[in-house]
């Protein structure tokens, strides 16, 4: 029988009139030079929003999002018996200066503009990820 595991990737994101910065990480150990968005797995009860902000929260501390953007993008890898699915939304920090309280688990906690963001992710569907939400905010406004 096949398992499924849900996972949210949760890109953070800050914006100040035009320019909007994103929060990037690499978790411990720190083997290699590529950023990741948070991420963390979604428990059964939970909707997407809702395990979004629980892992924003416990990853840097941040709580009651500013606005949250389902990117409407999911990707599938099948692991032997075990199918990950991973969401990807958008999470607007509630102020611009939000002092963050990064987790044990997290080596470095860094916010980049979106080239570098993009230059520096390390999987393709993140930066499709990254792309639609930067895309969506500047038609936005």
């Amino acid at each position: 029988m096949q398992q499924q595991l849900h996972m949210v990737r949760v890109f953070v994101f800050r914006q100040r009139d035009r320019d909007i910065d994103y929060l990037v990480v690499r978790y411990v150990p720190e083997h290699d030079s590529f950023w990741s968005p948070l991420r963390g797995v979604m428990q059964p009860h939970e909707s997407l929003f809702q395990a979004a902000m629980r892992n924003v929260g416990e990853d840097v501390g941040l709580h009651a999002p500013g606005e949250i953007v389902d990117l409407r993008l999911a990707t599938h890898t099948q692991i032997g018996d075990m199918e990950e699915i991973d969401w990807s939304v958008g999470y607007r920090t509630p102020a611009p200066g939000s002092d963050l309280r990064p987790r044990s688990d997290l080596a470095i906690v860094r916010w980049l503009d979106f080239d570098s963001c993009y230059r520096n992710l390390d999987r393709e569907e993140d930066r499709r990820s990254i792309m639609r939400l930067h895309f969506t905010l500047r038609s936005a406004g």
